[in-house]
């Protein structure tokens, strides 16, 4: 029936092949809706109760997306240098992206001459007046409690500007904008960081990647493929093929508006080896039939089982990824189970069509297997034949220890390359100006706290409670929480309320503030429209909430984010164990933390699953408890290995190393199954035969001279491709393409060496 089916396609091989294109050419019509999505949202879980309280922090405080911009320079308080960085904040200011731009330029003079407490409000000077001196200005604003690290480096050598974003889904465009507009300046070594460039600047890296490496890898296997099998035309409709699927897979999911993200970024590249995997085991089959004198509708038919159940068991091993809790890695699930199953279509649609339009002819390449066989294969067999055993005991109990030690963390930093952009601007900013990822802190009253009355020094109009904050006792709360809170290693600059609070005490002649002053200061920074939109940056508009904002150091080594917060959580719990202040901590560091754990937690929860469903498809395809129970010890081992490597060279989880494990099952399961089918039928030929040992080398010989041939052509092209990839900037596309040329060879091995061993266990 099978056959029939192929005898058909290929007799009208014109007629399948316009059916096909006009088929996939609807899927096509999606291309302009595929893209990346480059907000901060691919980042974080959806359930998150955490999103959800960031999200009421951003309404209530406002957003916290930002974009620092590190001005490096020696002269920066120089008059010719204070004009260029006014040009510099109001060329950003006209950007409609840009809602406020904080810089050195914003921040008032106090002591030139000195100010009081009382006149403060009334004070204008800032700086490019023609009367301040400015070298005293660059001492005073660098050890300013509120622009000392925030605006200004202590050694007055580095300045930032805190360029605030409107709040939108996608910043990529606000970030290039953002670069044309500073490009122009000549005069300043600058760099642009923050929580928007990292998620921007990824996908960017991503995309470039795609486009360089992806080009060269596909012109590469170009180049291989045809020294493998030394013919153009079959190599042309391998690549057309891959092809077909990529450029369709992308328009159905244009069509279903399932962007590609972080996590979902090496998306193509998993279709594209799926894609070259099964051409070259149809080519293979069919180059083999060819000699044998088969019709090519035979051999199509030959080798549909074998594919269907591997592109089926790898579906599975994708799908399982909707268990998951994170929306962007239940959609890479959705589309790697959708794009391999559009490969398995297509494939035995195009590919019998394409090769009946002109015929195939037998394999011109006679030296390569002859001399793995010989040279490579036979050497050592008979050690892994007599130490399989112990080889595999001792192997899983390490690959457990190992495993069980990775961690799941990651730096921002650790992503870029040395010569980068924004691993400069961390880097600087790390060092010089506090910190880039934010932390929130958020300190909120008991509502039985409050009062009203109008005759009160704290009472201000369009608030229907009185600050409790503004209260001596309550301040001292919040500095001892802060100072604490800066003790810590990993955390630099921290900014609240306290932060203006200590710039009074400086200008009452750095005299305690008590309830009175912190009235007047209160409705002095009320009365001004730009200090009370500061001020409600950290206290919320009911007046019960006061926000701390601490800049996580990123590049601090040894930082551990999951055991920082638990710490940050720790000591906010026992300093406020006696009180009646609640505490919420929040922020991106936190929101990406979530993610990972989740992240890991999911893997852990469907590996047993994904390896559950793979045997139940084995079972099903050998019909043999055993032989399913031995093919996926292929995977398994596979996995294990490549997750130990990671543990032992201290390369943590992330979104991005993370999704390995993956490759690793789906090209072991590919590579074991079309193994397994073969040498199985290879194998019962000479069951009534005397000599087992003779038997079982047979049976491995015709394997690797047929099916073989196409795991060694597929795995030595797809490992060359991967390590492309060690040439990126981007260090998780590198470490994709090390981990994965690793993974893709340990699948060849354990099925060229342990395979055999094992399935010769349920032969008498």
């Amino acid at each position: 029936m099978i056959q029939d089916f192929f005898q058909k396609i290929i007799k009208y091989k014109y007629s399948s092949l316009f059916g096909l294109f006009l088929l996939l050419g609807i899927f096509l019509l999606g291309l302009n809706n595929f893209r990346f999505d480059a907000s901060s949202e691919t980042l974080v879980l959806d359930s998150d109760v955490d999103y959800q309280i960031y999200d009421e922090i951003n309404d209530e405080f406002g957003t916290s997306e930002y974009v620092i911009l590190a001005i490096k320079n020696d002269q920066i308080f120089s008059q010719e240098s204070l004009i260029e960085l006014k040009a510099v904040r109001d060329e950003l200011l006209t950007l409609e992206v840009v809602s406020d731009v904080i810089s050195i330029l914003d921040a008032p003079i106090f002591e030139q001459p000195k100010v009081s407490l009382i006149k403060s409000a009334d004070n204008d000077k800032y700086l490019l007046i023609d009367e301040l001196d400015l070298n005293k200005a660059k001492e005073e604003l660098s050890a300013s409690p509120i622009f000392n690290e925030l605006v200004i480096s202590k050694d007055g050598e580095v300045t930032a500007m805190q360029i605030n974003l409107y709040d939108r889904d996608d910043y990529s465009q606000a970030i290039a904008d953002i670069r044309a507009t500073i490009q122009s300046n000549k005069r300043f070594e600058m760099y642009l960081a923050g929580p928007a460039m990292i998620v921007v600047d990824t996908i960017d890296f991503i995309k470039s990647d795609v486009k360089t490496f992806g080009t060269l890898t596909i012109i590469l296997f170009f180049i291989l493929l045809t020294l493998f099998f030394r013919d153009l035309w079959s190599v042309s409709v391998v690549m057309l093929n891959a092809g077909l699927v990529m450029l369709s897979t992308m328009g159905i999911l244009g069509l279903a508006d399932w962007p590609i993200s972080i996590v979902s970024s090496n998306f193509l590249a998993l279709l594209l080896i799926a894609s070259i995997a099964i051409s070259i085991h149809i080519l293979v089959k069919v180059q083999e039939g060819v000699e044998e004198g088969i019709n090519n509708a035979e051999s199509f038919s030959k080798i549909i089982t074998p594919c269907f159940y591997a592109a089926l068991t790898t579906a599975i091993g994708f799908l399982s990824l909707i268990l998951s809790d994170i929306k962007p890695v239940i959609d890479f699930g959705k589309m790697m189970a959708v794009g391999v199953c559009l490969n398995f279509f297509v494939s035995f649609i195009f590919i019998p069509s394409a090769l009946a339009i002109r015929n195939i002819t037998a394999n011109k390449n006679k030296s390569l297997i002859p001399f793995f066989y010989n040279n490579i294969y036979l050497t050592g067999r008979s050690f892994i034949r007599k130490f399989y055993f112990l080889i595999l005991v001792i192997s899983f109990p390490l690959f457990f220890y190992f495993s069980s030690n990775l961690k799941v963390e990651n730096k921002f930093i650790d992503y870029f390359n040395e010569n980068t952009e924004i691993y400069q601007g961390m880097s600087l900013i790390d060092n010089k100006l506090g910190g880039t990822t934010p932390i929130e802190i958020i300190l909120e009253l008991p509502e039985e706290e409050f009062f009203i009355d109008e005759d009160d020094l704290f009472f201000s109009e369009g608030s229907e409670t009185v600050t409790y904050w503004w209260r001596d006792k309550n301040m001292d709360v919040l500095e001892k929480i802060q100072e604490g809170l800066t003790e810590f290693d990993s955390l630099g600059k921290a900014l609240s309320i306290v932060n203006g609070v200590q710039l009074a005490e400086r200008l009452n002649d750095d005299n305690e503030i008590g309830d009175l002053e912190l009235a007047f200061i209160k409705n002095s920074l009320i009365e001004s429209e730009k200090a009370r939109d500061l001020l409600n940056e950290f206290i919320s508009e009911d007046e019960r909430s006061a926000r701390i904002t601490i800049r996580m150091i990123d590049s601090f080594e040894g930082i551990n984010r999951n055991q920082l917060l638990l710490d940050i959580d720790n000591y906010l719990s026992e300093t406020l164990a006696d009180s009646d202040v609640n505490y919420t901590i929040s922020g991106l560091a936190v929101l990406y933390n979530n993610l990972l754990q989740s992240l890991f937690s999911s893997q852990i929860k469907t590996i047993f699953l994904v390896f559950a469903a793979i045997y139940l498809m084995l079972l099903a395809l050998f019909r043999s408890f055993l032989n399913a129970l031995f093919i996926i010890v292929v995977p398994a081992f596979s996995v294990g290995t490549v997750l130990s490597l990671m543990s032992i060279f201290n390369i943590p989880l992330d979104i991005m190393t993370i999704t390995i494990a993956s490759i690793s099952v789906g090209m072991s399961v590919d590579y074991s199954i079309h193994f397994a089918w073969r040498y199985l039928q290879e194998r019962k030929k000479g069951i009534n035969k005397k000599s087992k040992n003779l038997v079982e080398l047979s049976a491995e010989k015709e394997t690797i001279y047929s099916t073989g041939r196409a795991i060694l052509i597929t795995g030595l092209t797809i490992i060359v491709g991967f390590l492309i990839f060690i040439f990126s900037n981007f260090n998780p596309t590198l470490l994709f393409g090390i981990f994965s040329a690793i993974a893709i060879y340990l699948s060849m091995v354990m099925s060229f060496r342990f395979l055999p061993v094992l399935l010769n266990l349920n032969f008498k």
